[in-house]
């Protein structure tokens, strides 16, 4: 191609909205030979080989006012991407996988996204993994994990691909992005500068990887988790107990220790379920917390608030959370199903949703109240709500069938939410709902019953006891006046 046909095709791209980036170097694992321009579809990754990346360009939708409780939702332009992990970049953009089209994409937090296409990919095979290191450099295990690419929003200079064995997730460390092997072919390997060949003694990771706050990589196994060397020749294997096996995701801990997530792994006929989250503590003890038996944990993430995230994809689908004090939830967004979450530089969950081609972005404060059914034997704990307190006097309407309660809720992590009853002895006069933001106050609508309708009717005020029941299950009553 010659130059004024590569600008003229430029050009007719930028005019198209497609942004074509400069040709990328593609490297090989092999002896460099001849640099040629080759079809991006092309199935082999040849040596020196230099391809024009392009990235198809989504702006952000326009700004809307949030309300509470609200959630923001970026459909991704690929349809039937098969959307799978994001992460945080370190200037607060948000990268993700597209497997099911070997795409990687990107997102802010104002919602623009882009989709860059993967060179080299065989026909028929799926991109798995991606990760992002300290410099913000992405690094991708593509084509069924036999390729890997090392890209750089800001590098001037060509991005870098590697033919490697099998692997299942990439992550990076201190020094050297590390991948870890399918149950088919386990393994663990590295790469400085350039892959790294197997250790012959390295552990048999098949899929779960993460690195601890030591720097040291941790990866899972059936049924055990392994702290990795520096170097990937060995590593200390923690046996995990009978009812915690299968460590789907890991990652390092608000405690400085090393986490996981686990659960049964499902069947084609059955969703993932018995789920727990756990660690291995000061005395190399594993503990676990279960979430639920229609809960299954996945995509682990620790936040800036001392919180462990995760998503559940289990029958019970949501973002779930949990301290090291065991005090947690699992919430359910709208109809959305998570797959793959990240904590925002703006402070919310950003999560991918596979089956509905999507991302989602959903503030914290509407995230800390289980509202979906995790099943038996969970043990996460409720978060405590702030106090509530109800004003003395509560006043019907003229036609007695509805009253106004004036409700305030304390400081506090989360709004307070519940429900409110009025009774009369034991005669049930009003009832309603609650939710009232942190540090302030609001009016609640109670329905009036027959009861009290009789009851105004003979006297123009009542003595009554409101009970505040708030999500968590705990209660508050206070004496008051029902007047007409």
């Amino acid at each position: 191609m010659t130059m004024r046909a590569a600008r003229v095709r430029r050009a007719m791209a930028m005019a198209a909205g497609i942004l074509v980036l400069p040709a990328l170097s593609i490297t090989g694992l092999g002896v460099p030979g001849a640099v040629a321009e080759t079809d991006p579809s092309a199935d082999a990754l040849g040596p020196g080989q230099r391809v024009e990346l392009t990235v198809e360009h989504t702006p952000a939708p326009a700004r809307r006012a949030a309300k509470a409780g609200s959630f923001q939702v970026f459909p991704v332009p690929t349809s039937s991407a098969g959307l799978r992990r994001i992460t945080t970049a370190p200037n607060g953009d948000m990268w993700f996988i597209e497997t099911e089209k070997n795409k990687l994409g990107r997102i802010t937090t104002s919602g623009a996204i882009d989709e860059f296409n993967l060179p080299y990919v065989t026909a028929g095979y799926t991109a798995n993994d991606l990760d992002v290191d300290a410099s913000g450099a992405v690094w991708v295990a593509y084509d069924y994990g036999t390729k890997v690419l090392r890209y750089h929003p800001l590098d001037a200079g060509p991005a870098t691909a590697w033919a490697v064995p099998t692997s299942l997730s990439i992550r990076s460390g201190p020094d050297a992005v590390w991948l870890a092997g399918s149950t088919a072919a386990p393994g663990i390997r590295r790469i400085v500068g350039s892959p790294v060949p197997e250790d012959p003694n390295s552990p048999d990771c098949d899929g779960a990887l993460g690195r601890g706050r030591d720097g040291l990589m941790w990866c899972g196994q059936f049924d055990r988790l392994v702290q990795i060397n520096a170097t990937g020749s060995g590593g200390v294997a923690y046996p995990l107990p009978a009812d915690a096996t299968y460590p789907y995701s890991v990652a390092a801990g608000p405690n400085g220790r090393i986490w996981f997530g686990r659960d049964d792994g499902g069947s084609w006929f059955t969703s993932p379920a018995r789920g727990s989250v756990g660690w291995v503590g000061d005395n190399n003890q594993v503990g676990t917390i279960r979430t639920g038996d229609r809960t299954a944990p996945r995509s682990l993430v620790t936040g800036p608030d001392g919180n462990v995230w995760f998503t559940s994809v289990g029958a019970a689908k949501g973002i779930g959370h949990v301290n090291a004090a065991g005090v947690g939830a699992v919430v359910q967004v709208g109809n959305y199903e998570p797959t793959s979450l990240t904590y925002g530089a703006d402070g919310a969950i950003w999560f991918t949703d596979e089956a509905n081609n999507s991302i989602v972005r959903v503030g914290r404060e509407n995230l800390w109240v289980t509202n979906v059914n995790v099943g038996a034997n969970s043990q996460l704990a409720p978060h405590a709500q702030p106090p509530v307190s109800a004003k003395k006097k509560l006043k019907a309407d003229k036609k007695r069938k509805k009253a106004k309660l004036t409700v305030s809720c304390g400081s506090g992590l989360m709004a307070c939410s519940g429900t409110v009853v009025v009774k009369a002895g034991k005669k049930k006069l009003a009832s309603g709902a609650y939710a009232v933001a942190v540090n302030s106050g609001g009016k609640v609508s109670l329905k009036l019953t027959k009861a009290a309708r009789k009851v105004l009717q003979r006297s123009r005020s009542v003595k009554v006891t409101v009970v505040l029941t708030a999500a968590t299950g705990a209660t508050t009553t206070r004496k008051a006046t029902l007047t007409r």
